[in-house]
């Protein structure tokens, strides 16, 4: 009984060691890459759907737009 009483914590830490480590091992880590907004200049009246926005901002460069803010404005998106 003793034994188990002493045993317990060290398989405990071995296993909060292991599920903490355990997403860097085998595993490659990727930065989250920051989005850029430029709101669009060809981009005419309120925005409602993000697929029209989106392909405004296509035809401008960018790889995509979505629609943002109480004005609904169409802003152009990219990786930055």
């Amino acid at each position: 009984m003793a034994t188990r009483g002493r045993l317990f914590p060290a398989v405990l830490l071995l296993f909060l060691f292991l599920v903490a480590t355990g997403d860097m091992m085998g595993t490659t880590m990727v930065a989250d890459a920051r989005t850029c907004e430029s709101q669009s200049h060809r981009f005419k009246g309120p925005c409602f759907r993000a697929s029209n926005c989106a392909n405004v901002c296509k035809t401008e460069g960018f790889p995509g737009g979505r629609c943002h803010g109480f004005r609904r404005r169409c802003f152009c998106t990219k990786h930055c």
